[in-house]
């Protein structure tokens, strides 16, 4: 469906799949996949996402300030798999 290489328009993705329009973690309602989006503008509000080896992605998640909570998108990338949704 998606290649880990490929750039895509978040407003392409979002006209196709609905979902939130704004932060780094979408979640359609009408579609089951989680979708995590990282870049430059990202890094100014102070989230290091990357690569780190062996095929890992290290993702920052949702909030800023002090320990990540797993509630709202943090939650739904934790329980992607037992909730059924893909994670891209």
């Amino acid at each position: 469906m998606f290649g880990i290489t490929q750039v895509y328009n978040r407003r392409d993705l979002h006209a196709r799949y609905g979902g939130q329009h704004r932060g780094g973690i979408s979640t359609p309602q009408r579609h089951p996949i989680v979708r995590l989006f990282t870049g430059e503008a990202g890094e100014g509000h102070g989230y290091e996402d990357g690569w780190v080896g062996d095929g890992v992605f290290q993702y920052s998640g949702q909030g800023q300030v002090g320990n990540m909570k797993f509630e709202r998108g943090n939650r739904a990338i934790r329980d992607h798999a037992l909730t059924g949704k893909d994670l891209f």
